[in-house]
């Protein structure tokens, strides 16, 4: 009984956030067109990289769109797909893909919002 009390206790202290996994990822859209991107923040506010564009997830419709970072606002979907990196499934292999980093702008807006879900989520 102890023991089980004792687990649900650490499970509990050490899952507040989980950190994205790193490294380049193969993201593929419904219509089959890829993309390469890198996974970014945890399990409070996240989001993808990819060639210096912020993209989101549009569980309406299953496609990644290129995101509007607004610090107020938050990750709005702009509508615009990312830049396929291939049609097929056999795109360049994630070493021959050159990324981009995110304007210094979106970089703030992103850190102010990542501070934001983190305090909604677990209040000090």
């Amino acid at each position: 009984m102890y023991i089980k009390i004792f687990l649900l206790i650490l499970l509990n202290i050490t899952l507040y956030s989980v950190q994205a996994l790193p490294g380049l990822k193969t993201f593929t859209q419904p219509d089959g067109s890829t993309f390469v991107g890198e996974l970014k923040g945890d399990s409070s506010f996240h989001w993808i990289q990819s060639n210096g564009d912020v993209i989101i997830y549009n569980p309406s419709d299953k496609f990644y769109y290129k995101a509007i970072v607004d610090k107020n606002k938050g990750l709005q979907i702009s509508g615009v797909k990312p830049m396929a990196t291939s049609n097929t499934k056999k795109g360049p292999s994630l070493k021959q893909v050159e990324q981009k980093s995110i304007s210094t702008k979106d970089r703030l807006n992103l850190k102010c919002l990542n501070k934001k879900a983190k305090s909604i989520h677990h209040p000090q």
